[in-house]
């Protein structure tokens, strides 16, 4: 048998699918209960609408949610593409494919979305993994929509701009669920 480091690595596909099942997420997580590590935090949210899969030899190792939505920032409407649901199969993690991914989510909302800016949700512990792939942390409020009103997004608000705008200042409101 040879040593792993000699063995070339499997194909890698990128997909872009309409449909991202419950089955194909406990997979991904490797059967992790929370592998987004949010359960802490009882928060709805809302299912993505389109999904990048990473595909190497076959089998599915990373996905990232999108969903098009319209926030407003101070009062003024702002179309984003909304990342959610960044998952990476716990034995694959460190391989570059969550990169991988989120490029591939960046230019499909480009190309496909029509934004200028990409709007996503994360625990703190990861906000130094997106600056690296150029997100920014937005410094301003973020509300979002609960089942017991409006509140204060408890997570980390970080946005990233696909083209020469900057990211608007003021208050954000999502006018619904998070996703």
């Amino acid at each position: 048998m040879q040593p792993q480091s000699l063995i070339p690595p499997a194909p890698i596909e990128v997909r872009v699918e309409d449909f991202y099942s419950e089955v194909d997420r406990r997979d991904l997580a490797g059967g992790e209960k929370d592998p987004s590590q949010t359960s802490a935090y009882q928060l709805q949210w809302r299912p993505t609408e389109k999904h990048v899969l990473i595909v190497e030899g076959g089998r599915k190792v990373c996905h990232v949610g999108l969903v098009k939505h319209c926030v407003a920032v101070e009062g003024h409407p702002v179309p984003v593409a909304g990342i959610g649901g960044v998952l990476t199969r716990p034995e694959c993690r460190g391989r570059g494919h969550g990169r991988i991914a989120m490029k591939a989510a960046e230019a499909f909302a480009l190309s496909q979305m029509g934004v200028e800016f990409m709007l996503l949700f994360c625990r703190p512990a990861l906000q130094c993994w997106y600056e690296g792939l150029d997100w920014m942390k937005v410094s301003s409020a973020v509300w979002i929509e609960q089942q017991q009103g409006t509140i204060i997004h408890p997570l980390v608000s970080m946005v990233r701009c696909l083209g020469a705008k900057q990211w608007p200042q003021g208050e954000v409101r999502l006018g619904c669920l998070p996703w």
